[in-house]
């Protein structure tokens, strides 16, 4: 085995909306009512490997095929010492 690194950016190659509240554990967000869809797709980095994540956009409408996503890190709970815990994902270039 030898280390590759992966492009930070790369393009959106398939998603879809998570509507409902994963099972738990190993989903550790908001459940009920707090529970807030998000989107999850398939990102191909530099032709190298299609890479599972979460996406910071979930409206359907605002994503493309071949669209230019970039990796970005984003809260994912507070954990039991009231530290935030963060995971990542990617989002639309240029998106703030």
């Amino acid at each position: 085995m030898a280390e590759h690194l992966l492009d930070r950016r790369g393009r959106l190659w398939a998603w879809t909306t998570q509507d409902f509240p994963p099972p738990s554990p190993p989903y550790l967000g908001p459940g009920g009512k707090e529970f807030v869809p998000f989107g999850i797709g398939y990102v191909e980095l530099g032709g190298d490997v299609k890479v599972e994540a979460r996406l910071t956009e979930s409206d359907p409408t605002a994503l493309s095929t071949g669209m230019e996503m970039e990796l970005v890190m984003i809260p994912l709970h507070i954990d039991d010492h009231g530290n935030e815990v963060v995971t990542f994902a990617f989002q639309p270039v240029g998106a703030q």
